[in-house]
């Protein structure tokens, strides 16, 4: 590690006069956010709050003769110090010696406004809490690598980055809040289990060293959380890590949060009103009462109304985006339609469902900007949901889309331990066809729906997507605080 020479020479200077340049602990009256708030005094230049202290990092020094100013900063906000030698003396000089940019420093004085009416404390005396010895960076020029290598300096001097993650934590305890005041349990889930589930997707093995057996991180919440109805659990939600070993682009990350739900004897209908409320919800939290936003793809600005929610099968939107009915086409001609594309089948088998479900995503997915429920899927494209009440074919599934992206997932979920049986045999056909996200056979999940599951619906958002849209980034490396990324952009000086 390269440190600043002289910054280290101020530290052994510092031990030498009996000064620890980090103590264990310092004594705060009010925090920099909380002095913000004083109203302003009367006689803006006479002090109006005395013998207060603080602390924050230095953020630039001002020398000014006599009399200077520095500003320092912490949780986002921003103080101006005023030094005199009137009040510190010998120490007004030392200051200069010992205090650079980036130093967190502790300062006690009196609260004044200056004639240009900026909130000031004239320093009666200040302590070195934590001396820097790297130089801060110049946030304009750090590079996207770096801030997301060094994602502290990040918050530390990128605005936007710490009101990234405020929106992030507030859009959680949002969610929180909202599902609480339904009835909503929240309940946990192991993160290492015997058999990974709940999605089609790779997993991240491990070797349990005491058992010696692989067990894999959790792809999802589901199985565990559905197990929590069987127990009599009728209204839960999980928020938490899970990992999937695939792509990392700007709506992936190999580590993302996720919330899932599961109502006992609820369907898929009653989860879209309760998506459509939560989602709403969130938005007048973080938009101030407002339910619009503005989101860019591409260059361009769109305007998304959230007070209202459009629905819409995905028959009906892949027959419009083909400008013919998607049910009166062939298999062979849905697999043309594959090869012109350029689409891949899952393993090397053209499935009828599977091709519709990947012609959606090519053809409709990116026009679907303003909030879009899609529902009703092929019964290939999912083996945990309810096959439709009245459509042969289809299961009662639905995803939310929006600037698209796609946001949500929910079933009515499947609880007939016999079918499950088998649609878990045929995705592991699929497996052996060399589809590697293909669900694998969960014996113990089966157990469980055979000793009953009441009729459920259940619900999956992916945290990050919803605070990219929430922030208007376009990359989910920008609202996850520590994105995945090769140790050697890391480590590197």
């Amino acid at each position: 590690m390269k440190w600043d020479e002289r910054r280290i020479a101020i530290i052994e200077e510092l031990k030498k006069r009996g000064i620890n340049p980090y103590p264990q602990k310092y004594e705060i009256t009010h925090t920099i956010p909380e002095i913000r708030k004083f109203e302003r005094s009367e006689k803006p230049t006479d002090p109006f709050i005395f013998d207060i202290s603080t602390a924050g990092r230095v953020a630039n020094i001002r020398r000014h003769g006599k009399i200077s100013f520095v500003d320092i900063f912490d949780e986002g906000e921003r103080l101006q110090l005023q030094l005199r030698v009137n009040e510190l003396g010998e120490k007004y000089e030392d200051f200069f010696r010992i205090v650079d940019r980036g130093d967190v420093i502790g300062v006690r004085g009196d609260l004044f406004y200056t004639m240009k009416g900026e909130l000031t404390l004239r320093v009666k005396d200040y302590t070195m809490l934590a001396k820097a010895l790297i130089e801060p960076p110049d946030w304009t020029k750090m590079s996207p690598e770096f801030r997301y290598a060094h994602r502290y300096v990040d918050f530390l001097y990128n605005d936007s980055a710490r009101k990234a993650m405020e929106i992030r934590y507030t859009t959680i305890r949002t969610i929180r809040e909202f599902l609480y005041s339904k009835g909503f349990v929240e309940v946990e889930t192991p993160i290492l289990q015997p058999v990974y589930g709940g999605a089609l997707a790779r997993p991240f093995k491990s070797h349990v060293n005491y058992l010696n057996e692989d067990w894999y991180l959790r792809i999802s919440l589901e199985l565990y959380l559905k197990r929590y109805i069987v127990g009599g659990f009728d209204k839960v939600f999980e928020i938490g890590k899970v990992f999937r070993n695939e792509d990392i682009d700007v709506t992936h990350n190999p580590e993302f949060t996720l919330l899932e739900l599961y109502w006992a004897y609820a369907d898929y209908n009653d989860i879209m009103k309760l998506t459509e409320q939560m989602i709403q919800e969130v938005v007048r939290k973080v938009k101030s009462n407002d339910l619009k936003l503005t989101y860019t793809i591409a260059g361009k600005e769109y305007t998304i109304e959230f007070s209202q929610f459009r629905k819409v099968s995905m028959l009906e939107a892949v027959s419009e985006a083909l400008g013919k009915s998607v049910e009166e086409m062939t298999d062979e001609q849905l697999k043309e339609l594959m090869k012109k594309y350029e689409l891949r089948p899952r393993g090397d088998t053209y499935v009828r469902g599977l091709m519709i479900e990947k012609l959606f995503d090519k053809l409709v997915v990116p026009n679907l900007i303003q909030p879009t429920f899609v529902i009703d899927y092929p019964i290939e494209t999912t083996p945990l949901c309810k096959p439709h009440r009245s459509k042969p074919g289809l299961v009662e599934r639905f995803e939310l889309f929006i600037a698209g992206m796609e946001l949500a997932n929910a079933y009515t979920e499947l609880n007939d331990p016999i079918l499950q049986d088998q649609l878990f045999r045929q995705e592991q056909e699929m497996f052996k066809k060399g589809d590697e996200e293909a669900h694998p056979y969960d014996k113990d999940f089966i157990r469980a729906l055979s000793y009953g599951m009441p009729p459920t619906g259940g619900l999956g958002i992916g945290i990050d997507r919803l605070v990219m849209l929430l922030t208007n980034n376009m990359s989910i490396k920008e609202v996850i605080p520590f994105p995945m990324l090769s140790a050697k952009l890391i480590e590197e000086d």
